[in-house]
């Protein structure tokens, strides 16, 4: 049996609950009590059904709560005030909780509610010792957690304390913490109501918290006890060390324990009460718990985990030899598991596809899915339109199962490598995961076997491919004839859309374009791609003894034919344009951006202005940020970004300047070259090496540069793919099966067809739940790396040899570079000056027309042939990727120092 809680608190008004009662023992409570008793009452009653260890106890309903706030007058009045505490406002909530504290203390208990307390309480015996607890109706929730927000009394004896007592707890509901909680996470204060545990207290000699998985590493199979002597809220106020210890469910074996000092200990009074005891030796460095009882309370916590079907957190005493559970919540900061998981014998591992693409937002649904169709491997032959097994969700973001492949010898020593290219953390800690013995012994699984060799059979002629490249075949004019081939390609698959009837057939045919894109890549572009890759390596492993280390770089200097970069130098000649005409800089520079565009043509230059746009857009307008995720509006749909970019490059004073620059690049690049193939001239063979270098050095210049077309490619074709959902959207929105058309992306891509031919059943109750959980993705941090149990393994990229608080990144475009810190963290609002450092989580195409003015670069994520990095080079300017949390570090304003040779930043002085 899973056990689950209702997702949000359930209100209802006075008059409709007043036949409910005012108290429930735990024996009469269900998980499906939340509105009544609190999610810790509900957690109570639910474990006690389930028979597990739980001392008993009763709840004072939230009846009882709603009749004590309708007893007090001035009720209304207090909710107000509430309602305008501001969510960054301490005193603010710290004034207000102590007006409504002081009021509320004035007003008594209903007589009929007393009466009720003190009938049950004599029921279950007077002469115990009671715990007497809050429990909030948005407490404990699956997404949310209010634990400690409200107040616990313990060891309380006699009838007026108790009473006393559950007039404080409900009064507890107003502490500025909890009031600041509920404002911050978006809870109504009048709809979060209170119901009052009261359960018999155990007397422990041990007690302390229990995790059915790690909290620190996410690990599911690790549980993590913390235990000390005495009363468990000792520990869980932090006023007390606890023994940390650590087990192995599947094993049943202990694998860790931390013995604390226990200077002091908090046990019960026998008049009622608690008091602090001085611990002393050898019981303060003594184990509180044997090796067989951490092993106990992980099978108990095991048992509790299984019935409410995912990891708990669990209050616990233990208390003559027999173990008690006081409490038990989900842990709701456990990043999810990818799923689908194809973890059978051996445990998986998942790298982040978004730390790959440099792209770390969630994505909703639809463009998850968009993805899955897309990647060919692991699929059934003829089912190109099957999600693939291989590429999982986890927290809005995607994830790559890559282990079948590293359970084989030559892929573990060459795929880490690879990795380094997009991102030098990710491939560090697959190294790292893929050492352990449990990774070691293959999966020998029918599908994973055949995958494999369906792989082997795409990359032979990758393999024939970049062999032909690098030896003879002429690289001069590739990156044209790819660019002619790309169009052609698109204009068939929009042609083949076109011809589709709309609705279903449409976006079927959608799938199955998606479903054979990527092969197109691999046959068309890939072999290109890694020739210009595996030259540069050939080049530093032949001359890295003889050449200048910095003409190893300076060759990748304006490369053409790279299209972000054409992209780019359009950018600035729309800047040029603007610039004929001081009008449209006005226009451009004052007016509001809501307007900018709808009053243009009437200024003068304005039609010019606009015809060159007009144009960009035709060539790019299916670009924008974070343009891997379908559901991100286009600059074609909204080009206010692409104008803000324009703003910036206005500040430039030449006309020409960012063709100008591009030009002496690339006159760098070609005389680096040069260099490169004098040196290799010196020594034994010098004349074979020097025409082997001028070899590479031409492939390195004419096909490195395509490296951006393959993304290019499938953007486009999203593009494309983004009018038939909009398309579909809207019929359903006429329909009256969706609300709005932006819901289309709450669906799966395969499921729209469904819905579409009416197979499915009404969509919006799954859309609404998927909006929630998408929001809740934004707050969550994705891993890069995360295990199929759970865990996130932590690998840190530190050097010894680096200045007092530098911050250690991976060196990705040579240089030093000081100047002005500017982070962005959003590409739609944010204008980047001349001569500032550009500091952003990740840049995609979108947003490197900001690059124009950037004298440098640092990102939060990325490797030496991700976009950003790419694209820096071109751009001559130092760049430091992989710098962890380089937003939260750096302030816009500071002076910082970019080490793009040894991969490091220095903060120089405040904002």
């Amino acid at each position: 049996m899973v056990a689950t809680l209702p997702a949000s608190p359930v209100t209802a008004p006075l008059s409709a609950i007043d036949d409910r009662p005012l108290v429930l023992p735990f024996t009469d409570i269900n998980a499906h009590d939340l509105p009544l008793v609190g999610g810790k009452g509900a957690n109570l009653g639910e474990m006690t059904q389930a028979g597990f260890p739980v001392p008993p106890g009763f709840c004072v309903t939230t009846v009882g709560f709603q009749r004590f706030m309708a007893n007090c007058p001035a009720a209304d009045e207090l909710y107000a005030t509430l309602e305008r505490v501001r969510a960054d406002d301490l005193n603010q909530a710290r004034a207000v909780g102590e007006e409504v504290r002081s009021r509320l203390a004035a007003v008594p208990i209903p007589a009929e509610v007393r009466a009720a307390i003190l009938a049950i309480w004599q029921e279950q015996g007077e002469e115990y010792a009671y715990a007497v607890r809050s429990s909030a109706t948005a407490e404990d929730l699956p997404d949310a957690s209010f634990a400690g927000q409200q107040d616990t009394y313990l060891n309380i004896r006699g009838a007026e304390h108790l009473l006393e007592n559950v007039k404080r707890c409900w009064i507890s509901l107003f502490t500025d913490r909890a009031i600041l909680y509920r404002t911050q996470n978006g809870f109504d204060h009048r709809d979060v109501l209170l119901s009052v545990v009261v359960q018999r207290m155990v007397m422990p000699e041990v007690s302390g918290i229990l995790f059915t998985a790690d909290p620190v590493s996410g690990h599911r199979q690790i549980a993590t006890i913390d235990a000390s002597y005495g009363l468990g809220e000792a520990l869980v106020s932090g006023i007390v060390s606890a023994d940390l210890y650590k087990v192995d469910k599947r094993t049943q074996q202990e694998l860790d324990a931390v013995i604390a000092d226990k200077q002091l200990a908090i046990r019960p009074l026998p008049e009622g009460g608690t008091v602090q005891v001085k611990l002393e030796e050898p019981e303060r460095s003594a184990r509180v718990l044997t090796p067989a009882q951490t092993v106990a309370l992980a099978t108990l916590g095991s048992r509790i985990e299984a019935h409410y079907g995912k990891p708990q957190d669990i209050e616990w005493a233990l208390a003559g030899g027999e173990l008690y559970v006081v409490q038990s919540r989900p842990i709701t900061s456990l990043y999810p598991i990818p799923q689908p998981s194809l973890a059978r014998e051996t445990p998986h591992v998942f790298v982040s596809f978004s730390h790959a693409q440099v792209m770390t937002d969630p994505m909703p649904p639809l463009a998850r899915t968009l993805w899955r169709v897309t990647f060919p491997f692991g699929k059934p032959p003829d089912t190109e339109t099957e999600y693939n097994p291989y590429l999982a969700s986890a927290g809005g973001r995607l994830y790559i199962d890559p282990t079948p492949m590293l359970q084989r010898a030559f892929p573990r020593r060459v795929l880490p490598k690879l990795l380094e290219n997009a991102d030098p953390l990710i491939a560090q800690t697959v190294r790292e995961v893929m050492a352990r013995p449990e990774f070691q012994s293959r999966t020998n699984d029918d599908q994973d076997k055949a995958t494999i060799r369906g792989m082997a059979q795409w990359f032979r002629p990758v393999i024939t491919g970049v062999l032909t490249n690098l030896l003879w075949r002429q690289p001069e004019g590739r990156a044209e004839a790819a660019s002619h081939w790309l169009d052609r390609y698109e204009a068939e698959v929009a042609a083949r859309l076109h011809a589709a009837e709309a609705g279903a057939p449409r976006i079927a045919v959608a799938c199955q374009v998606l479903g054979h894109l990527m092969a197109e890549v691999v046959d068309h572009m890939l072999p290109a791609v890694a020739s210009g890759i595996l030259a540069r390596a050939l080049l530093i492993a032949l001359l890295k003894e003889r050449a200048d280390p910095e003409d190893l770089n300076a060759i990748l200097r304006g490369l053409t034919g790279n299209v972000t970069t054409e992209m780019d130098l359009r950018v600035g000649d729309l800047a040029d344009v603007a610039r004929q005409s001081p009008a449209v800089v006005a226009h451009l520079t004052n007016e509001p951006a809501t307007t900018v565009l709808s009053t243009l043509a009437e200024v003068a230059g304005g039609p010019a202005f606009l015809t060159a746009l007009d144009e960009f857009l035709t060539d790019y307008g299916m670009r924008g940020p974070s343009e891997i995720d379908i559901s991100r509006p286009r600059w074609r749909d909204d080009p206010t970004p692409l104008l803000q970019v324009i703003i910036g490059n206005l500040q430039h004073s030449a006309s020409g300047s960012h063709r100008q620059h591009h030009a002496a690049l690339a006159r760098e690049g070609e005389a680096a070259a040069e260099r490169l193939v004098t040196a290799a001239r010196t020594g034994w063979l010098g004349p074979m090496r020097s025409r082997f270098v001028n070899r590479l050095t031409r492939v390195v210049r004419n096909l490195l540069p395509l490296r951006e077309h393959p993304k290019f490619l499938l953007i486009r074709v999203i593009g494309e793919v983004r009018t038939v959902v909009l398309e579909a959207a809207a019929a359903l929105v006429k329909q009256g099966r969706l609300e709005q058309v932006e819901d289309v992306w709450y669906l799966e891509l395969l499921e729209l067809a469904d819905v579409l031919r009416n197979r499915a059943d009404d969509p919006r109750p799954r859309v609404a739940q998927r909006k929630t959980e998408h929001v809740r993705a934004w707050s969550l941090t994705p891993p890069r790396v995360i295990t199929s149990d759970g865990e996130i393994p932590i690998v840190h990229l530190t050097r010894d040899d680096l200045p007092a608080g530098a911050l250690p990144g991976n060196p990705v475009s040579g240089g030093v570079v000081e100047g002005i810190a500017r982070v962005v963290t959003d590409p739609t609002r944010e204008v980047l000056a001349p001569g500032e450092i550009l500091v952003a989580p990740f840049t995609d195409p979108g947003w490197t027309p900001l690059f124009i003015n950037a004298a440098g670069l640092v990102m939060e994520v990325g490797g030496l042939m991700t976009h950003g990095s790419v694209v820096a080079r071109e751009y001559g300017i130092p760049a430091v990727v992989g710098v962890l949390e380089a937003t939260q570090r750096i302030q816009s304003g500071q002076r910082i120092r970019v080490h793009g040779d040894q991969g490091y930043v220095e903060i120089l002085d405040e904002a």
